[in-house]
């Protein structure tokens, strides 16, 4: 439809362009975007007819040299009105998809921000330990913990701090003394190679309360989902936190994400399924020598015996020309022998570059591991959502990673201090409050987590976490990961691109 000179000034400061087929929007409000993409579904005129219409009902200076800030009253209650009738009254959520809520959630525990991560739809950006250097107060306090366990608890994550902070300059000097500058390399350069080596190797130390400043992206839909997850959660940081980000998030969005609740049923999940499996299996007594397997932080647990078939009968189908039945596609390929399999497989990526992900044809086949890695590590790994995580609590049962190299620099003995004597203060809380004991942990001690993962996303995780620049406990998560699935798999490799190397990062 053809807008005449009224409409298109008024549209112009929202548009990239006034004629193109593509274009871009900007400086509208969330819910009025979401709207007028729900438009394209229930209205005749193209985007910027209805938008015109929508700025139509209200008085906006749009003179050239304006300065003043639209006042989208009018079309902001339409688009609530809208959104009451379409996407609450009649279910139609995925109109909320369109609109994007941006988040800074500062001063929150490391394990709050496992909790916010968890949302598969979102986007992050969190503060690093490589780059930061924390100061002795940079942990989360918990109302919860109350008297002498709430003051050993305080006490604790300040030792770890000062142990930290007085590490933090003896190895940089160590650090210096075993890798002189190169030339070329200027001081400033050299003096951040060196604190974030530091920072790695002594990252261990940081408790899990260590606040963190992260950013999230996402979509008003997805927002709502985990706004209520988080309401649902048994840590009461984690809810304090999720009432701050609906209050945040409605001011952006009013209508999409005011129905974020406690959910029953996720509350009460993890007890329902806890009280069936006392019915039908008894645990064994604990045995820290049969549960602390150093030496096999990557077990297999299941994976798929016609993985190569499935995958080639994927790429197959999806490239046969004339098209063919998949029945009879996949008869053939049951016959064929495995090298055969495989040269379908190799041709499909025989032309892969450096940053082209395998074709989805890789998805069709699964596998499921066991990782028990440092919590350090697992808070890199866990930003990997396109698998099916599930992970037990952080404690203090399953050992602590010390780096050798610390050993090497000889300030190996105060670091193993420092955990020993953490331990026994998360001991002393696990006792009566096991989830908050978590945030006693430090990063050093190892957690354990089970990943379903399509071999495209194995492919992902080996590739990026084995790479030269990572650190080294989640790159020898990458390098297993790789090893134990050439044990069932042996045709992946040379497929998948892995570094094998060890890069001490004393020496990176």
């Amino acid at each position: 439809m053809s807008l005449d000179e009224s409409a298109r000034a008024r549209i112009a400061p929202h548009v990239s362009s006034l004629t193109d087929d593509i274009f871009a929007l900007s400086g509208l409000p969330e819910e009025v975007i979401a709207v007028l993409f729900a438009y394209y579904s229930r209205s005749k005129d193209d985007l910027r007819t209805n938008l015109a219409r929508l700025l139509a009902d209200q008085e906006l200076d749009v003179s050239p040299g304006s300065v003043a800030k639209p006042a989208f009253g009018l079309a902001t209650e339409k688009a609530r009105a809208f959104h009451e009738k379409w996407v609450v009254g009649y279910g139609h959520a995925s109109v909320a998809e369109h609109a994007v809520v941006h988040l800074a959630i500062e001063n929150v525990s490391i394990v709050a921000s496992k909790a916010i991560e968890d949302l598969r739809l979102g986007s992050y950006t969190e503060k690093s330990t490589r780059y930061v250097v924390f100061d002795r107060k940079s942990f989360v306090d918990l109302p919860e913990l109350q008297g002498a366990i709430g003051d050993r608890y305080r006490a604790s994550c300040e030792q770890l701090f000062t142990t930290y902070l007085d590490l933090v300059p003896r190895t940089m000097d160590a650090l210096r003394a075993r890798t002189p500058r190169r030339e070329g390399t200027t001081e400033a350069a050299y003096t951040a190679a060196i604190r974030a080596q530091a920072c790695d190797l002594l990252r261990g130390l940081l408790p899990a309360s260590t606040r963190t400043n992260l950013g999230l992206t996402a979509n008003a839909r997805a927002l709502e989902g985990l706004i209520s997850k988080m309401l649902s959660n048994p840590l009461a940081e984690i809810r304090r936190i999720a009432e701050g980000m609906l209050a945040a998030a409605l001011t952006v969005t009013p209508t999409l994400v005011k129905y974020a609740a406690k959910n029953e049923h996720r509350a009460g999940l993890s007890a329902a399924v806890a009280d069936k499996m006392r019915t039908i299996y008894t645990a064994p007594p604990w045995d820290p020598a049969a549960t602390n397997v150093i030496h096999q932080p990557v077990r297999l647990v299941r994976f798929d015996k016609n993985a190569l078939e499935r995958i080639a009968l994927a790429l197959a189908y999806e490239g046969s020309d004339p098209p063919l039945h998949a029945h009879g596609l996949a008869d053939g390929l049951r016959h064929a022998t495995p090298g055969e399999l495989e040269s379908v497989v190799r041709a499909a990526l025989e032309a892969r570059g450096p940053y082209d992900a395998p074709p989805r044809a890789f998805e069709a086949s699964t596998m499921t591991f066991e990782l028990m890695l440092d919590y350090g590590a697992y808070r890199d790994l866990q930003r990997h959502r396109m698998l099916l995580p599930a992970t037990q609590r952080l404690t203090c049962r399953l050992g602590f990673d010390a780096p050798i190299e610390l050993s090497d620099l000889g300030l190996g003995e105060p670091y193993l201090e420092a955990m020993f004597a953490a331990r026994d203060v998360w001991e002393a809380i696990e006792g009566e409050h096991p989830l908050e004991a978590q945030y006693a942990a430090p990063l050093g001690y190892r957690i354990r987590t089970l990943w379903t993962l399509n071999l495209r996303e194995l492919f992902h995780v080996i590739e990026l976490r084995s790479a030269k620049q990572g650190h080294q406990s989640y790159r020898r998560i990458a390098q297993n990961l790789y090893r134990v699935a050439l044990t069932v798999h042996p045709w992946l490799k040379g497929l998948v691109r892995v570094d094998l190397n060890d890069y001490p990062l004393a020496r990176a």
